[in-house]
């Protein structure tokens, strides 16, 4: 294995469950919220976005898979937390169990957007979210790598360091 081939997986299992682990919290919380208070806070989505790439960054990764899984994953965080909520909501409003609900409101969710087409923004902005921060983590950390750690030396054998060269 190169060490190139290191540099494309290095943090990738473990950036994809944080990732995971963060997309189904930020759903649970998005969800939470919006169904127990009854207003829709389309700026919460994006924060699951947030707490997607914060979450995949913490595992120091260099893999450039990670970026748009980040978004997929903020994307679909964004969007059950959706589902959630509006399953809560419309649980508590009907006084039918929450698996009644959730088939009511999952066969009514495509209406729901259609009426409510800011939601599918908020989704948008939470998986650029969770890809611009990943994306950035992962390319500093990339480029550090790559980066000599060492003095390298030139052609003449001198170290590119900070001790002058005698010119000939």
């Amino acid at each position: 294995m190169t060490d190139n081939d290191r540099l494309l997986t290095k943090g990738l299992l473990p950036g994809v469950l944080t990732g995971l682990g963060a997309m189904v919290l930020g759903a649970a919380a998005y969800g939470a919220l919006l169904g127990f208070s009854g207003y829709g806070f389309g700026y919460v989505g994006a924060g699951v976005g947030v707490l997607v790439g914060l979450a995949m960054t913490a595992a120091e990764p260099t893999s450039p898979v990670l970026p748009p899984l980040a978004a997929l994953f903020s994307l679909a965080g964004a969007a059950l937390g959706q589902l959630a909520g509006s399953t809560v909501s419309w649980a508590q409003r009907s006084g039918s169990d929450y698996g009644a609900a959730l088939r009511d409101t999952y066969t009514a969710f495509p209406q729901q957007l259609g009426d409510r087409p800011v939601w599918i923004l908020f989704w948008v902005i939470a998986a650029c979210a969770g890809f611009g921060f990943v994306r950035k983590h992962v390319t500093s950390a990339r480029r550090a790598l790559a980066a000599p750690s060492l003095p390298q030396r030139d052609e003449a054998g001198h170290a590119d360091d900070v001790t002058p060269r005698k010119r000939a």
